[in-house]
């Protein structure tokens, strides 16, 4: 009656990476327009960059029961 525990593609790391960088680095830019703060590209892409790969990697297992 445990857990299953299974490593997710490399594929769909990747695109989950990708989705969820992007998602934090527009949401990073929106919170940036309102305070208003200038855009910087360079900022977006760290931001979409380093939280993608963090995800990536802290999420890479699937549990299931």
């Amino acid at each position: 009656m445990g857990n299953n525990i299974e490593k997710l593609p490399l594929k769909k790391r990747i695109i989950s990476g990708i989705a969820i960088g992007l998602l934090y680095a527009s949401l990073m830019a929106g919170y940036d327009y309102v305070t208003e703060d200038s855009f910087s590209l360079v900022k977006f892409i760290f931001n979409s960059l380093f939280f993608g790969l963090v995800m990536s990697y802290a999420f890479r297992y699937k549990v299931s029961r």
